[in-house]
């Protein structure tokens, strides 16, 4: 016991008085908050973004409707008029602007607009998110608005009966209904990709030090000690505690974090983080799965790094088990649509899956601990 309490003890100490290990700690954080805000940033400034375009209107019926919509009042979409001529000739010259970037786009209403006929969007940016939340909308409403003055209705009436009906979405739980948007999923992808990433990356380091010390031929000298399996057990040990620590040191963090945020005045009515769905129970599995992940793919890559002769085969040998780590985050979003489906269920109670699926089924709040059926 006490080679094996040796070899665990040197094993952390080294990794943990590395540099590496404190630059690590201090970045990894800082990368995901960064991955993360990136996306958000870019996407409201897109929102703000101003798109001027044309429309060619051969109905001669709805342009007057369409500026008269939110998304020209608002001042998201500038209206240019088009060049006067016939509607090829008008859609070639619109074509060329768009190119010269003298325009973001142009809208193509056909004769038939009102009967069904299909509208065109022509522009260098043709994101879903641009037709759906901008151009689909203005369309829509000027349409309506056009045959509701045509039928003798009025328009704000048939506004108010066509409009959207927003259903809001609460998930039980023991404690009663909560509000649940998109908490649940942010917080699950956050534990599910930490487990992801350090269990990646102590599995790497595993196979690393495996090779590296049979390429120095130190483990002759340490198997001369100790015996094989408390040499194997006390690296596995010692680099998950170091995990471990790791993990550790970002909860506490993130801890201190949430009880400022709680307590400043600036969130004082904000109710996401009374909401937030991670609570000790949530926390002690988020640490059961790292560790059964760990020791999981700990092993596998240590098996790797034990049969490989150099890094380069290593480099090559290692692939299947980070495929295995992988799939997991390319299954998440089927997870966060529907825990509690048959699909979920089984691909979350699949050893290599589970580390990373359970956890993000756990933190919906809607993971079952003995029956997965959904009804």
């Amino acid at each position: 016991m006490s080679k094996l309490i040796a070899v665990i003890r040197r094993e952390y100490l080294a990794r943990v008085r590395s540099r590496w290990f404190i630059v690590i700690t201090i970045i990894a954080p800082l990368l995901m908050i960064t991955a993360m805000a990136i996306p958000i940033v870019f996407m409201a400034r897109e929102s703000e973004r101003v798109l001027s375009i044309s429309v060619v209107d051969e109905s001669g019926q709805l342009l007057e409707e369409l500026l008269a919509t939110e998304a020209f009042e608002e001042g998201r979409l500038r209206y240019m008029p088009p060049p006067g001529g016939e509607p090829g000739t008008v859609i070639a010259s619109l074509r060329h602007r768009v190119l010269d970037g003298q325009l973001s786009g142009f809208l193509y209403l056909p004769a038939d607009v009102l009967e069904g006929g299909e509208i065109e969007y022509w522009g260098r940016d043709v994101g879903m998110t641009l037709v759906r939340a901008t151009l689909e909308p203005a369309t829509t409403t000027a349409v309506r608005r056009h045959q509701a003055r045509t039928l003798g209705l009025d328009p704000s009436a048939v506004a108010r009966l066509t409009r959207e009906i927003e259903v809001a979405a609460y998930r039980v739980t023991e404690e009663g209904a909560a509000r649940d948007e998109a908490q649940s999923a942010i917080v699950a992808q956050i534990l599910a990709l930490i487990i992801y990433m350090v269990v990646l990356l102590y599995g790497a380091m595993m196979l690393r030090a495996a090779v590296a010390e049979k390429a120095s031929k130190t483990v002759e000298v340490i198997l001369s000690s100790v015996r094989p399996w408390q040499l194997m057990l006390g690296k596995t040990l010692g680099v998950g505690a170091v995990g471990l620590t790791q993990i550790g040191i970002w909860l506490a963090v993130a801890g201190l974090l949430l009880l400022y945020a709680a307590s400043a005045q600036a969130f004082a009515d904000v109710g996401f983080i009374q909401n937030l769905p991670v609570g000790i129970d949530t926390l002690l599995l988020f640490v059961g799965l790292f560790l059964t992940g760990y020791f999981l793919y700990g092993g596998l890559y240590a098996s790797v790094g034990a049969v490989a002769s150099s890094e380069q085969e290593a480099s090559q040998l290692q692939f299947p088990v980070t495929l295995l780590v992988i799939i997991p985050l390319l299954i998440i979003p089927i997870v966060l649509e529907s825990p509690t489906s048959n699909a979920s269920v089984v691909l979350s109670w699949i050893p290599f899956f589970t580390p990373v699926l359970f956890i993000a089924r756990r933190a919906t709040r809607s993971a079952s601990s003995s029956c997965g059926r959904s009804r």
